[in-house]
């Protein structure tokens, strides 16, 4: 089997004080934000409608996941701490098929 290229988003991670992360999300944490999005109360607005929601909730799963932060390290506290979530967008990762920064071809504040 070959390389594997996902579409689903690479992001940079920023916090005060801490290193960069750099981490690949995948389908499991996607669908951690599916399962999670509607038990909130009020329930979260869709990803199309608040992509930095999105975004910061995909990088934490992925955190979690690959073991780059303790799973222990709670939503609330990532979302407060983290400083911002970029969509990696260079043209090597494009190339390579590493995901789109937002969902539907959106663009971010900073694309406007």
């Amino acid at each position: 089997m070959g390389e594997v290229k996902l579409t689903s988003p690479r992001v940079v991670i920023i916090r005060e004080g801490m290193p960069d992360l750099e981490l690949q999300t995948t389908n499991a944490d996607m669908i951690l934000w599916d399962l999670t999005r509607p038990k909130q109360r009020p329930p979260w607005p869709s990803f199309q409608d608040a992509p930095i929601l999105w975004m910061t909730f995909l990088a934490w799963a992925a955190a979690r996941r690959t073991g780059a932060i303790e799973t222990s390290l709670t939503w609330d506290t990532w979302r407060n701490d983290v400083l911002e979530v970029q969509p990696i967008t260079d043209d090597d990762a494009d190339a390579a098929g590493q995901g789109a920064p937002f969902p539907d071809g959106e663009q971010g504040a900073a694309d406007l």
